[in-house]
């Protein structure tokens, strides 16, 4: 696991998320977030179908961080699958599901 700290200053605060996106993809990653806005940014969609990889956003954002980190680990096998074998897009994780939402 890669955390957006570990390459970008200041926890990615002041990098644009087309930046750490295209990063992300580049090695081949399955991206993680808390930030649906994402999913409405033309540039990180193109950059997105141009890798044919999957970016998984939390639901809410508002979850406390233990929840936050709970949620990913429950569904972890629904992420690693649809990461390794797509289809390629952007997917929003629930309580109890995984949904493709993009394309």
């Amino acid at each position: 696991m890669h955390l957006v700290t570990d390459i970008f200053p200041a926890d990615g605060q002041f990098t644009g998320d087309d930046v750490w996106v295209e990063y992300g993809l580049k090695q081949g990653w399955t991206l993680l977030t808390q930030d649906r806005k994402i999913r409405n940014q033309v540039k990180v969609l193109d950059l997105l179908r141009a890798a044919g990889l999957t970016i998984h956003c939390l639901s809410s954002a508002e979850l406390p961080q233990a929840e936050r980190a709970e949620r990913f680990e429950r569904h972890r096998d629904r992420i690693w699958r649809y990461g390794a074998e797509g289809p390629a897009g952007f997917y929003v994780v629930y309580e109890d599901a995984v949904v493709r939402r993009w394309p």
